[in-house]
């Protein structure tokens, strides 16, 4: 099978994306498996590698010499279904421009396989305010919230300030709406503090909010398979950062910052079930495809839901191919399982919506139609 592989992004998450990926070519199953780069750079532009990876060979992103581009997204989705004959794509990219559904979206206007969440799911799990919206109706316990009605444009600190204090506390952390990798979330205590989340989200994000402080172990559950079939949840991973009070961004990168244990210490079968059984409703709740990974912290009345991620990161530190080795599932495996599951949700659908590969139908440029049309 051909298969494209995107890392990159427009997101701020651009660099763990492309080790992301990186790490997915490195080891998809070269016996099952025909792997075709694509770089997406920050401006929004696809660079299709011209000839598939071999297996001996490691992808470097900034080398350009080895790729076509930069191109349109239409138009490198055309060239990868119609000149590299791809059968498959593999988004590997975190945040903004390709976790939130907008890529899912064409993917799925040209009916192309793909492996993970379809639109919806993907644009519901990247907002966490909506995400959180959705979980509540399903009666999952959250962290108490003040969501204010300015956005980051207009925020008056001095008077979201005084606000949130009230209605969530301090110390609380203050989040921006559609972000991830621990990019614009800050742990608050003071106004200055909450001054700097603010000058620094502002740029790049549009909407925030803020969640109270829920003190206990964080740990994350991945979750296979597709909505509506058998779930398999993996084993929980507890979260214990070695220099910091929280899971962020030193803890989640660095190598030695965090100790990442599948199960928690100390965890009995029966607590590890109760939170693959959360983990597992959430994934269905938000209509999830192929994997998620439900962050959450056991405090003391129990487990509260902090987000849902549809395409967790794929680092040599990453969450979930730790949990999978848990259970024996090499990065290879987990891989294949993934790329099983994207097949058998498109079982019996047209493989994308062009004509036979045999006789492919040349595509139709903007200087065709200005010709056409004098």
């Amino acid at each position: 099978m051909d298969i494209a592989v995107l890392g990159g992004g427009r997101s701020p998450e651009h660099d763990i994306s492309l080790l992301s990926a990186r790490m997915v070519m490195r080891h998809l199953d070269r016996q099952r498996f025909r792997v075709w780069p694509v770089f997406l750079d920050r401006d929004g532009g696809f660079w299709p590698q011209r000839k598939p990876l071999l297996a001996s060979e490691t992808w470097t992103p900034g080398d350009r010499s080895a790729a076509l581009g930069p191109m349109r997204p239409g138009t490198a989705l055309d060239w990868l279904l119609e000149c590299a004959r791809v059968e498959m794509v593999f988004p590997v990219l975190h945040g903004p421009f390709g976790e939130d559904g907008r890529l899912q979206g064409m993917l799925e206007l040209y009916n192309v396989p793909f492996v993970g969440s379809g639109c919806l799911a993907s644009a519901l799990a990247m907002n966490k305010q909506r995400t959180r919206q959705v979980l509540q109706t399903a009666g999952v316990r959250l962290a108490n919230a003040y969501v204010p009605e300015a956005s980051l444009q207009q925020c008056d600190t001095e008077y979201e300030w005084a606000r949130l204090q009230v209605a969530v506390g301090l110390p609380c952390f203050c989040k921006a709406e559609c972000s991830g990798s621990s990019r614009g979330v800050a742990r608050v205590s003071s106004r200055a503090e909450f001054e700097a989340f603010v000058a620094a989200a502002r740029p790049t994000f549009e909407r925030w909010f803020a969640e109270s402080l829920v003190t206990g172990v964080e740990i994350t559950v991945p979750v296979l398979g597709n909505c509506g079939e058998p779930l398999e949840p993996l084993p929980p991973v507890g979260i214990y950062p070695r220099f910091s009070d929280h899971f962020d961004e030193r803890a989640k990168y660095e190598k030695g910052a965090c100790d990442e244990i599948a199960p928690p210490r100390g965890w009995t079968t029966e607590q590890c079930r109760e939170v693959q059984n959360i983990a597992m409703r959430c994934h269905r709740e938000l209509g999830c495809d192929g994997m998620s990974r439900t962050d959450m912290i056991m405090g003391q009345d129990g487990p509260v839901v902090l987000e849902v991620n549809t395409i967790p990161g794929m680092t040599e530190t990453s969450l979930l191919p730790k949990s999978a080795a848990a259970v024996g599932m090499s990065m290879a495996m987990l891989l294949s399982r993934l790329v099983d599951h994207a097949v058998a949700r498109t079982k019996g659908a047209v493989a994308h919506s062009f004509p036979a590969r045999s006789q492919p139908t040349p595509i139709l440029r903007p200087t065709d139609l200005a010709a056409e049309h004098g």
